[in-house]
């Protein structure tokens, strides 16, 4: 890996409304929720994405996520330089593990890695 971008997401209020827009305004084509809670968004070209419902006490958000070598080494990087944790180092079964956090001007960045 090599901390490209690999990934965005966009979530929102209502997950069904956000699809609705991006397939009208953009023509992404937008798969059912997958079991996390996200859409995939085939866009074509470029990286996928996804939609996701955010619970009651989220906000809205647009993330992208950056494949990289350490994860628990880059989340505690992130948090040294000022950065606040806002998902720490989460497994997802059978297909590696991601962090949040958001930068020191609130911008949202997911890490992801497979080891």
């Amino acid at each position: 890996m090599s901390n490209s971008v690999i990934h965005f997401q966009i979530g929102g209020r209502d997950a069904a409304t956000l699809k609705r827009f991006y397939q009208d305004v953009l023509g992404w084509e937008v798969d059912e929720p997958a079991p996390i809670g996200a859409i995939r968004t085939g866009t074509g070209a470029g990286i996928d994405g996804g939609l996701h419902q955010v619970d009651a006490h989220q906000r809205p958000y647009l993330a992208v996520y950056v494949a990289v070598d350490d994860l628990l080494g880059t989340v505690e990087k992130a948090r040294e330089a000022g950065a606040e944790i806002i998902v720490p180092p989460t497994d997802v079964e059978g297909v590696g593990s991601f962090a949040m956090f958001q930068d020191p001007e609130g911008n949202c960045i997911g890490l992801w890695g497979t080891s």
